[in-house]
C-alpha cells in the first residue's frame, strides 16, 4: 500500500461534530482521535479509500492553527457509479448539496470530464466527489 504523502488539515469550530458528519454522510473511516485535557479533539485521522484528512478542535486565539479557513477538498470516487451512490446517500442523509451530479469539463479533463457533486459540511467547507483522478508522472 502506498501511503499518503499530502494531507490535508480541516480545523472545526465543534471538531466532533465535524468528525461525525465525515463519517455518517461522506463515509470515512475514523482511523485514531487523540483528546486533549480539555476534552477537544487534539488530533484525529479520517481516512477516505487510500487517502487521511486531519481534524482538530479550533486552538485559541494565540494559536497559528486557529486562524485556518474553510478549505475545498476533491475526494476521488472509484467511478461514476460510486459518485452517484454517494450522492444519493448525501441527499438521504439531508447534505448542504451546492451542484447535484453533473459531468464536468475542464482544462484538466476536456474530453472525458469528471462525474462529481459538491456539498458543504456544517462549518461551511466544500466537499467534491468525483471521478477525476490526478495522475502524477
Amino acid at each position: 500500500m502506498n501511503n499518503p504523502t499530502l494531507t490535508p488539515s480541516i480545523v472545526y469550530d465543534d471538531a466532533p461534530r465535524g468528525i461525525a458528519w465525515l463519517a455518517d454522510v461522506l463515509g470515512m473511516r475514523l482511523a485514531s482521535l487523540y483528546k486533549a485535557p480539555d476534552g477537544k479533539v487534539a488530533f484525529a485521522e479520517m481516512v477516505w479509500r487510500t487517502g487521511v484528512i486531519f481534524v482538530s478542535s479550533r486552538p485559541p486565539a494565540e494559536n497559528p492553527w486557529s486562524r485556518v479557513g474553510i478549505a475545498s477538498i476533491a475526494l476521488v470516487a472509484e467511478n461514476a457509479a460510486a459518485v452517484k451512490g454517494h450522492y444519493k446517500h448525501a441527499v438521504a442523509k439531508r447534505a448542504d448539496i451546492v451542484r447535484k451530479v453533473h459531468v464536468a469539463h475542464t482544462p484538466a479533463f476536456p474530453a472525458e470530464g469528471s462525474t462529481q457533486f459538491d456539498l458543504r459540511d456544517p462549518e461551511g467547507n466544500l466537499w467534491t466527489i468525483g471521478t477525476f483522478q490526478p495522475k502524477l508522472e
